[in-house]
């Protein structure tokens, strides 16, 4: 086994790594049940008289550590620690996000009331407060490294994944003249997956190179580790969906829209929007979730690392273990969405919109998506739309993006352009998706 291993070692993932999805299309008044998933509202007076979802699918990785050219590792023979930049901090960070939307449609039961079904499996994983020296050192070849003492601080991990079917209703609350107001809420049942914590408390790792025979080079280390999960992975067992552990969540959005000519106003014709809402508010409950609390004073040698099987098998052969079974509550990423769009000449918009954690993502097995503002010029008609996210992310800094529907398909990237064009990508977004549109009489 290579230094991977003590890098998983002390930083983290007893779990499988599987959010913020759909940058530009969901803006768009054609995003449909996607839209949807941000804000509840806009079912009702959208675009369609129905809108069904086949298959949609968004996933977004990022982090401040490593910064890499993307054209050089689609070539291959790219070399993380040889090639990437590095912004090295104490409290480096990063994240993974999965969405994907099964079956789903959304129907107008009259003119102000609307509905929506949708089933949908989310995955996400954080990754906060490690130290980014730490994470360096022990990525080189043992050929390269020399001796060192880290702090390795306290570093705090979750991945959290589920499915949830959730039913969405929305109302006309407001219709007077060239105001507008509309409200939303959706009910999830949430079928618990796969969750795992790991949470380090005053970590340090000091190495000793043995020049003449670096497989006898050791590791001294300090501090506690907790590691946790909710399936029982020492034993070899695959992570599954637990029926019997469950939850359920709520989402809610408003949407006011002032609106002129309001005489022939009818599906979305307005000028300004702004819409706001919180979604992911609720808890997951894991019934049988294994914990284990390892006591890292002591020392190890590269072979004991070398020799290894699994990191499991690392961990109790080196280090002292206490191990419970407990309950385990699980929080939704819990989030305030912001959205304003103007209408600038019948087919352009710009939109700025605005995702915020309402959860911290430093707490144990706190499950968080990343903070993020995007501003996205739009071309829309019925049948196409064009977008060109530009998005600061808390992990990763400025991404760009672009997007397009065409019909029933949809297809976009928030950091294509940024990942095809800079030397120091650090985050990488896609997402596609496929439904049948059914149209209001109007465009």
């Amino acid at each position: 086994m290579k230094k991977t291993l003590l890098l998983l070692c002390f930083l983290g993932s007893v779990f499988y790594a599987r959010g913020q999805s759909y940058f530009g299309f969901r803006d768009d008044n054609y995003a449909g049940i996607q839209g949807a998933l941000f804000n509840p509202s806009v079912i009702v007076d959208s675009k369609y008289k129905a809108d069904v979802t086949l298959f949609s699918a968004s996933s977004t990785a990022q982090n401040d550590l490593y910064g890499v050219n993307f054209a050089e590792v689609l070539d291959g023979g790219f070399d993380l620690q040889a090639d990437a930049s590095k912004n090295i901090k104490s409290n480096n960070r990063g994240n993974f996000n999965v969405d994907i939307l099964g079956p789903s449609f959304m129907m107008n039961i009259t003119p102000v009331h609307s509905i929506a079904l949708f089933s949908r499996v989310r995955s996400i994983t954080n990754l906060v407060d490690v130290n980014g020296q730490l994470v360096d050192e022990v990525n080189k070849d043992i050929d390269m490294s020399n001796s060192f003492l880290i702090s390795g601080g306290n570093p705090n991990g979750v991945s959290n994944s589920w499915a949830e079917i959730g039913a969405s209703y929305a109302t006309v609350l407001l219709d007077r003249d060239m105001h507008f107001i509309k409200g939303g809420i959706t009910v999830k049942y949430l079928m618990a997956g796969v969750n795992g914590y790991i949470s380090g408390n005053n970590l340090s790792v000091a190495f000793t190179k043995n020049e003449a025979n670096p497989a006898l080079s050791q590791y001294y280390s300090t501090g506690t580790l907790k590691t946790s999960a909710s399936y029982d992975y020492e034993n070899g067992k695959d992570p599954e969906f637990d029926a019997t552990s469950a939850g359920v969540g709520v989402d809610l959005g408003f949407t006011y829209e002032y609106r002129t000519n309001c005489h022939t106003c009818v599906g979305n014709r307005y000028k300004l929007k702004a819409a706001f809402s919180v979604t992911d508010i609720g808890k997951l409950n894991y019934k049988n979730t294994i914990e284990n609390t390892y006591n890292l004073n002591g020392s190890v040698s590269q072979d004991d690392i070398d020799d290894a099987d699994d990191i499991f098998e690392f961990f109790d052969a080196n280090y002292t273990k206490t191990a419970t079974r407990k309950a385990v509550k699980a929080n939704l990423p819990t989030a305030l969405h912001t959205n304003f769009d103007w209408n600038i000449d019948n087919k352009f918009y710009l939109n700025l919109s605005t995702d915020f954690s309402l959860t911290d993502a430093k707490k144990i097995n706190s499950t968080a998506i990343a903070n993020s503002v995007t501003f996205t010029p739009r071309y829309e008609t019925r049948q196409f739309s064009f977008y060109l996210p530009v998005t600061y992310m808390e992990y990763s800094g400025v991404q760009i993006g672009t997007g397009f529907r065409a019909g029933p398909l949809f297809i976009g990237s928030g950091s294509l352009v940024s990942n095809l064009f800079s030397n120091n990508s650090k985050a990488c977004n896609l997402y596609v998706g496929l439904k049948l549109p059914i149209y209001q009489n109007y465009n």
